[in-house]
This record gives structure tokens, C-alpha cells and sequence, in this order.
């Protein structure tokens, strides 16, 4: 048991006597034994008095002795997250007193809610939310660092950082995920170990789309293009692993970055990547006439359950630049409210009960896209593909959590587009998102 739970379990039993000693009231068994005087005067007084006089009744100041001091710890969670939260919740119940109530609140509402409901008194002292909400929520004073630090080495390091803003941690990642690579096994004998390799399987292919992925097309899409921005060493802002993102330091229009996105040209103009957007890379893959499709693990559900591609793996996406190839990545945690009256209790319940090996296996069972857990990760060897988006994550890096990120998402998604349609050439593609990042960063 840890130093945490029994400290908060001796604060606890305080509290519960502190509030019996109060809840006395005139209670008559804690007064002293009556001295042989009272006792007849006692005596006297009730032969005088033919009926006793009735309790006289509490006045509007007055607790009842009665009440209980029980506390309830409210989480706010999504429908994927409610069946583990309420799991380990007795076990919590039963070692502290504290009731749990996991209360069902829609992924995508979450975020507005809780910056509504939390400075009214009505919000939850826990709940679920995405690493990229992070620093807005911070900003705001919506939430409280969370000290992982004795129990840092069982999370992926990128999931850290992505829940990390101006040198503190503010939740207790349990999810991670980023794009990988599925392949037709019956168009590619076998995962490419680099991107030559995946060059010389498409000409073996056969199909006239050899790679579909989204960013071109009707739509652009800037998370699926990263991968080739960070290639060569490219970033859209500086990040430190002390302090996190800095945007003051805008990085999409370094040499390292232009190299990336002009790689990207080259494989569009050579007919390696086709220009899809996203509905037409599914549909391609889907009908068997793509040899590779770069998305997601949320896909791997519908990929499973198809049957126009019955052979099929997943890899990661091969070597393109001098590094291992970095897509981002998106990761998912439980926040700890800044309105919380409840934050020891609730850092117990997060720390010592959800940050579990069982916990983290239950989290990822109900939903698995990918983990925050190294034992779990560690464990996938039974799902190679599932396991190849988790190696997918460890080596990428966690989208900015920084509020300026959002004026990232347009400029860097159309320009590359422009690039993809072949209407406009990398550089000064990357040039033109770079400068509307800054104008819009600093205002």
C-alpha cells in the first residue's frame, strides 16, 4: 500500500472521528456519571413532575447527530472509459470509505462541460480528456498538476509529453496513438524495412495507387502529412522535454522541414502516394486496389471485419529521412479538476487504483487503439498489429497541447494540399503556413 493511501486513510479516519466528537450533540451517554447529589435531586424533581417534557426539536442551526460524512468522488467519462472506472471503484470504496460515481458524458462534450460546470461547483473532481486539451485547460485554471513522478518509468515517455505544459504534468495518460501502415499482403509479400523498399513493392504491385493516405484530394489534413514535415528533422514548434512547446519558435519553414514536404512531392509526381483525401484512401484500400494505406488504429476494427482484403498486416511506416519516421501523436489521460474540493482523495484514486497494471490492461481492452502503459505495450505481442501502432507512437511525438496549435491545423493542411494536387511547390508551400502560424501566434 502506498505512503499516499495510507496517508489519505489516516486523514480520512480523522476526519470520520472529528465529525462523530462534533455530530454529539446533547447526547447524554458522553456526559459524566452524575454525583450522589444529582441523583436525588434528580429523584426529587421527577416525583414532582407527573410527565416527562419532550426533546425539545433541533433548531435551524443544528445538524442532525446522524448525518453522515461520507465524500463521493465524481469522474465524468466517455462510454469507453465508464466499464473499467466503475470496476476498480469498490476496491477504492472498500480501502478509503469514498463512494465513486462514474457519471456517462459524451468524449466530444467533455472539454466545453467541464470549463462550464467546473467554476459553477457542478463539475467532476476527475475526468477523461485528450493530451491536446492540455494547455488551454491549464491556462484557464481548469485543471491540477498531477505528480507521476514515483511512478513515471511504467508510462511511455511520449505520453508524458504530451500531457506536459510549462514543466508541469497535468493527468494520468492511458492511451496513446498515431498513424501506422496497413498493407495488402497479397499485393506486398512483406513490410518494407525502408522507404526504397516501399518503392521497389509498389512497381511490383501492379495497382495504379500504391500508396493512399489522407492530406490531398478535396481535403487537406495535416496530422496524416506530419509524418513527412518531422522526416528530416522538421517541427512546427520547438519543444523541450522540461518545459513543452514553445511557440515562439515556429519551425515550418526550416530547411529541415522544406526537405521533408519536398520529399513528399517527389513520391505524388512519381505516382508513389496518390493525392486521396480521406474517404477515397478507405475505399481504395477497402476494394484491394491499394497496396498501402496510411491511417490510424482507429480503422483496425472495420479493417478486421471487412472482407474485399482478406490478407492483410499492419507496419510501421518505414525510415523516410536520416531518423525513425515520427507521426504524431495524440494521447489520452484522466485530468484532475482545479475546482476539485476532493484533490488528495481524487490523486489516491488516480495514482493508486487507475494507474495499475489490471487498471491500464482494462482500459485498453475496452478500447484498443493503443496504450500509455509500458506493461501493457510490453504485452502485445499476441496483436503484432496492434502492437505495430503502439511501436508506431513510441517513436513519435505528441501534437503541440499548446493553445496556438489551433492556428496551425489550416495553414499547414492547405498548403500541403496545394502540394499534393501539384499546385504549388514545397517550399514556398511550407514558407506561406510558416508565415500565417507567426501572424496568428503572436497576435
Amino acid at each position: 500500500m502506498s505512503k499516499r493511501l495510507l496517508s489519505l486513510m489516516a486523514l480520512l479516519a480523522a476526519f470520520m472521528l472529528l465529525a462523530a466528537a462534533c455530530g454529539g450533540g446533547n447526547d447524554s451517554a458522553d456526559e459524566a456519571e452524575p454525583t450522589e447529589t444529582e441523583t436525588e435531586e434528580s429523584a426529587e424533581e421527577t416525583e414532582e413532575e407527573a410527565t416527562p417534557e419532550e426533546e425539545p426539536e433541533p433548531t435551524e442551526d443544528e445538524e442532525p447527530a446522524e448525518e453522515s460524512a461520507a465524500e463521493t468522488l465524481l469522474i465524468w467519462a466517455d462510454e469507453n472509459r465508464v466499464g473499467p472506472l466503475e470496476a476498480v471503484a469498490p476496491a477504492f470504496t472498500e480501502a478509503t470509505g469514498v463512494e465513486v460515481q462514474v457519471e456517462l458524458v459524451p468524449f466530444g462534450d467533455i472539454r466545453e462541460q467541464v470549463q462550464q460546470a467546473g467554476p459553477a461547483g457542478e463539475g467532476p473532481d476527475i475526468f477523461a480528456g485528450a493530451h491536446d486539451w492540455t494547455g488551454e485547460l491549464a491556462a484557464n485554471g481548469v485543471v491540477a498538476s498531477v505528480d507521476v513522478s514515483d511512478i513515471a518509468d511504467s508510462f511511455l515517455p511520449v505520453a508524458l509529453q504530451g500531457f506536459n505544459f510549462e514543466g508541469q504534468n497535468y493527468a494520468v495518460p492511458y492511451a496513446t496513438e498515431a498513424v501506422a501502415m496497413y498493407y495488402n499482403t497479397d499485393l506486398v509479400a512483406e513490410a518494407p524495412a525502408s522507404w526504397d523498399d516501399l518503392v521497389a513493392a509498389c512497381g511490383d504491385a501492379g495497382v495504379e495507387n500504391c500508396v493512399v493516405m489522407p492530406g490531398g484530394g478535396a481535403a487537406g489534413d495535416a496530422y496524416h502529412m506530419y509524418p513527412f514535415v518531422s522526416s528530416f528533422g522538421g517541427f512546427i514548434f520547438a519543444f523541450d522535454d522540461a518545459t513543452g512547446f514553445d511557440p515562439s519558435q515556429v519551425g515550418l519553414d526550416s530547411d529541415e522541414a522544406i526537405e521533408g514536404v519536398t520529399f513528399l512531392e517527389k513520391q505524388v509526381t512519381d505516382g508513389i502516394v496518390a493525392s486521396t483525401d480521406y474517404d477515397t484512401a478507405k475505399n481504395l484500400w477497402l476494394e484491394g486496389n491499394a497496396a498501402f494505406w496510411i491511417t490510424g488504429p482507429w480503422e483496425l476494427g472495420n479493417t478486421r471485419e471487412q472482407t474485399t482484403v482478406p490478407n492483410w498486416d499492419v507496419a510501421v511506416i518505414p525510415q523516410i529521412g536520416p531518423s525513425p519516421t515520427q507521426p504524431f501523436v495524440g494521447g489520452q489521460g484522466f485530468f484532475l479538476s482545479a475546482f476539485s474540493e476532493k484533490a488528495l482523495i481524487a490523486q489516491s484514486f488516480l495514482l493508486d487504483f487507475m494507474a495499475t497494471d489490471e487498471t491500464m490492461q482494462a482500459l485498453y481492452d475496452a478500447d484498443p487503439r493503443g496504450t500509455a502503459w509500458v506493461a501493457v505495450q510490453d504485452g502485445l505481442g499476441a496483436d503484432p498489429q496492434a502492437a505495430a501502432f503502439s511501436a508506431s507512437a513510441a517513436n513519435g511525438i505528441p501534437m503541440p497541447n499548446i493553445p496556438e496549435m489551433g492556428a496551425v491545423w489550416g495553414p499547414l493542411g492547405d498548403n500541403i494540399l496545394l502540394v499534393r494536387n501539384g499546385e504549388l511547390g514545397a517550399s514556398d508551400a511550407m514558407t506561406t503556413a510558416a508565415e500565417a502560424v507567426r501572424g496568428a501566434v503572436e497576435g
